[in-house]
């Protein structure tokens, strides 16, 4: 019985994906630097910042399962046709990442995008 115990707690802690509150970094760059920084607060917010856009974009996070969601009103703010794209991804009102250790991958529509990811520091 305690061997059966033992191994259901085990299991629970490996399948229940954690994040670091940290700044994590686009490994794609822009002139040099890093495209996207993200930093995750301990009380749940985030900050946003993109290489081409002068604000910080803020909001709240949450995990569920091995998706970090991403929730900002900026999101859900019109933008004309010309506006570039200050978002991360192609979902509507959120951004959302698969979390793979130290490593947040970004999930569009089509699913995650392999090439460009976010990297704790």
């Amino acid at each position: 019985m305690k061997k059966i115990l033992i191994f259901l707690l085990l299991g629970l802690f490996v399948c229940c994906k954690s994040i670091k509150t940290n700044t994590y970094l686009s490994t794609c760059t822009l002139y040099g630097k890093s495209e996207v920084s993200l930093r995750l607060n301990l009380d749940k917010s985030f900050i946003y910042n993109f290489r081409y856009y002068d604000k910080e974009i803020k909001g709240k996070w949450k995990v569920n399962s091995d998706t970090l969601i991403l929730t900002s009103d900026f999101f859900n703010e019109s933008k004309d046709s010309l506006s570039p794209k200050i978002k991360n991804s192609d979902m509507n009102g959120v951004d959302k990442y698969l979390i793979k250790g130290n490593k947040l991958f970004i999930i569009n529509k089509a699913g995650r995008k392999k090439d460009c990811y976010l990297r704790s520091n």
